[in-house]
């Protein structure tokens, strides 16, 4: 558990992120979500508009950094937590490591999801704590929280999910 965040504020932020991640979905986008949260306060919450832009880079990962990053003005956000629906691949990993936040909060694993869908998720032994250390990233995981919502998500998407 991170010690700048309470089990209770990593489920609030997580419902956040799933909200995003269904109202994306009830508009033909993948159902992904994420928040970036700090000092208790949401700073962006985002979806994931990889249909609708025509954009394989238009994550919901790499919009929330984008939007927090000019949100707040700074290139760099240490500090903040970033919450997903499901695990980072390895270009949104990429944007959080960038971005300077050291705390990562995730509903589903890429192993969680990769039985639901048939060209998603073959990243083979990829895990986000791989990632961070291959890159020598102090990196804090908090796994599972509201796991069964998450995965959930991708269970009931009628989309295809292609990462």
């Amino acid at each position: 558990m991170s010690e700048t965040a309470s089990s209770n504020e990593h489920e609030r932020f997580m419902a956040v992120a799933i909200e995003e991640a269904r109202a994306g979905a009830a508009m033909g986008e993948q159902p992904f979500g994420a928040v970036v949260a700090k000092d208790g306060e949401i700073i962006v919450r985002s979806r994931s508009l990889k249909v609708s832009l025509s954009d394989t880079t238009a994550h919901s990962e790499t919009l929330a950094i984008s939007m927090a990053t000019r949100k707040l003005g700074q290139r760099r956000i240490p500090g903040a937590i970033f919450y997903s629906t499901c695990e980072p691949c390895p270009m949104c990993l990429g944007a959080v490591l960038n971005a300077g936040i050291d705390t990562l909060v995730l509903g589903a694993r890429n192993a969680d999801i990769r039985q639901l869908a048939t060209l998603a998720f073959n990243f083979k032994d990829y895990t986000a704590e791989r990632f961070a250390e291959m890159v020598g990233w102090n990196l804090d995981v908090v796994e599972g929280v509201l796991h069964d919502e998450c995965v959930g998500l991708y269970r009931c998407a009628a989309v295809e999910l292609t990462r």
